[in-house]
């Protein structure tokens, strides 16, 4: 009976493991650079960033899709980091969230037919950590020992 129930366990954990990866589009990816690294949301921008430097230690990765049509939503797209003129055209989008910390790290592209699609921006922001002196944790606990 105990083997019955440790195989159902084992087969449930690679089914979902098998599922999560198609839904990721981990079975679709193609091959990856040396030194590069590959994000997929939920929303379904998926990509592939190239000459970026990965910093999943100290920000997150935003993932911000762009309209486009259907049978381009769950495509691949390579990311680079912007160009110039890129970083002119988003400046309206990335001033109109404003957020903290903010930085545009990557704009991905899919390639159609010879023409570029932009498919979506990868945003970062730095990620917290409440345990740090100064943190909120800390910020919280100094506020209570004061009565407010």
């Amino acid at each position: 009976m105990l083997k019955w129930i440790v195989l159902i366990v084992i087969l449930a954990f690679g089914g979902y493991t098998a599922y999560d990866s198609y839904m990721a589009g981990y079975l679709t990816r193609p091959e990856m650079p040396e030194g590069a690294f590959s994000l997929s949301y939920k929303n379904g921008l998926r990509g592939i960033l190239v000459n970026v430097p990965e910093e999943k230690e100290t920000r997150r990765y935003l993932g911000a899709p762009m309209e486009v049509p259907f049978y381009l939503e769950d495509a691949w797209s390579w990311c680079y980091p912007p160009t110039k003129e890129e970083s002119a055209r988003t400046a309206q989008f990335m001033a109109k969230r404003d957020w903290p910390g903010q930085r545009l790290d990557a704009v991905c592209k899919i390639t159609v037919e010879g023409k570029e699609i932009v498919r979506g921006l990868i945003i970062t922001v730095p990620k917290l950590d409440f345990g740090q002196s100064g943190g909120l944790a800390e910020r919280v606990n100094q506020a209570s020992l004061k009565g407010v």
